[in-house]
C-alpha cells in the first residue's frame, strides 16, 4: 500500500464527494487514517476500529516499524489503481516513521486548476536547475494512469457521436414543422402579398409563431430535463459497472454555460431554416401561391 501524506489544513473539499458517511471536516490527526471501501471489507475495518501498518524504512531493515492507527474515514472513488493502493494519512506521520524534517517528502503533489495549463506547468518545472542538480522527476497524472485517460478520450468521442445525432434528429424534425407551417399558410401567403404585405412583415409572423411552436416544445423539454437530473445524482437509478465505467451511477452534469448555449443554438438555426424556406416560397408568384 502506498501511504499518501496530507499536511494540516489540506483541502478535502473535492476529496469528500467520495467519502463515505460523515464528510471530513478537520486535519486527520497523527492517530488516524482514512482506507478505502475495498481494502476495509477485505481486512473487515470499520470506521472508529484500529489498523496496524508495517512501514519498511530500508531494504536491509529486518523488522519493520509498526504503527498503529483508527480509521477516521472510508473513502471510494471507483478507480481500482486508487483504491487498492492508497491509504491517505497524516504528513507528520510519515516524517516521523523515516526520521525527516519538515522540509523533507518522498513525493509532491501539486493542484493545478486549469488542466489546459498541466502539460505547460510540468515543463516549466522540470527546467528548474534545482531538479537537475537533485536528480528529480516530474509525471504528471496524465501520464500515470495513462491507461485512464485514454479509456476516457474514447469515451468523449463517443459522447460527442451521440450528442451529434441527437441535436441532428432534432433540428430535422423542427424542420419538417417548420416546412408544414409554412405549406400550409401559402394561400393566406399570396393574399396578403396581393393585398402591399411585404416579405419582412409576413416573415415575422412566421417567425414569432415558430419561435412560440419551439419554445412550446423545450421549456417542457427542459424541465423534464432537469427534474430527471435531479432524481438521478440524488437517488442514482441508473446504474453502471464500476469496473467498466469508473463511476456507480450516470452522472447528470448540470453546467448552466452549455445548456443555454445550446438552447440558444437550437433556436437560432430553427429561425435561420425558417427564414430560409419562406424566402423560398414568397418567390413564387402570388396569382400562384393563391391557386395553391
Amino acid at each position: 500500500m502506498i501511504f499518501r501524506g496530507v499536511n494540516n489544513g489540506y483541502n478535502f473539499r473535492d476529496f469528500n464527494k467520495f467519502i463515505i458517511g460523515s464528510k471530513i471536516k478537520n486535519d486527520i490527526t497523527n492517530n488516524e487514517i482514512i482506507i478505502s471501501k475495498s481494502l476495509s471489507d477485505n481486512l473487515k475495518i470499520l470506521v472508529g476500529q484500529n489498523l496496524t501498518l508495517y512501514f519498511q524504512v530500508n531494504n536491509n531493515q529486518r523488522i519493520p516499524n509498526v504503527r498503529s492507527f483508527k480509521v477516521s474515514h472510508i473513502y471510494e472513488t471507483d478507480f481500482p489503481d486508487f483504491d487498492n493502493n492508497y491509504i491517505i494519512g497524516n504528513l507528520e506521520t510519515l516524517q516521523n516513521v523515516y526520521k525527516w524534517s519538515k522540509n523533507d517528502f518522498a513525493n509532491i503533489e501539486i493542484s493545478v486548476e486549469d488542466k489546459l495549463q498541466i502539460s505547460l506547468i510540468e515543463k516549466s518545472i522540470s527546467l528548474l536547475k534545482s531538479f537537475e542538480k537533485n536528480n528529480l522527476s516530474t509525471k504528471t497524472v496524465q501520464s500515470k494512469y495513462a491507461n485512464i485517460f485514454s479509456w476516457i478520450s474514447i469515451f468523449d468521442f463517443n459522447i460527442l457521436i451521440i450528442t451529434f445525432l441527437m441535436i441532428l434528429v432534432a433540428i430535422i424534425s423542427v424542420i419538417i414543422s417548420l416546412f408544414i407551417l409554412i405549406f400550409e399558410r401559402i394561400k393566406m401567403i399570396g393574399i396578403l402579398t396581393s393585398m402591399g404585405s411585404t416579405n419582412n412583415s409576413l416573415s415575422r409572423i412566421f417567425i414569432y409563431q415558430g419561435i412560440e411552436i419551439i419554445l412550446t416544445g423545450m421549456i417542457p423539454a427542459n424541465i423534464l430535463f432537469f427534474t430527471i437530473s435531479a432524481i438521478q445524482n440524488s437517488f442514482g437509478f441508473l446504474k453502471l459497472n464500476p469496473d467498466d465505467y469508473y463511476v456507480e451511477t450516470i452522472p447528470f452534469i448540470l453546467e448552466p454555460y452549455y445548456i443555454i448555449s445550446l438552447n440558444f443554438i437550437f433556436i437560432l438555426i430553427s429561425i435561420i431554416v425558417l427564414s430560409i424556406t419562406f424566402v423560398s416560397i414568397t418567390r413564387f408568384t402570388p396569382k400562384l401561391n393563391i391557386n395553391s
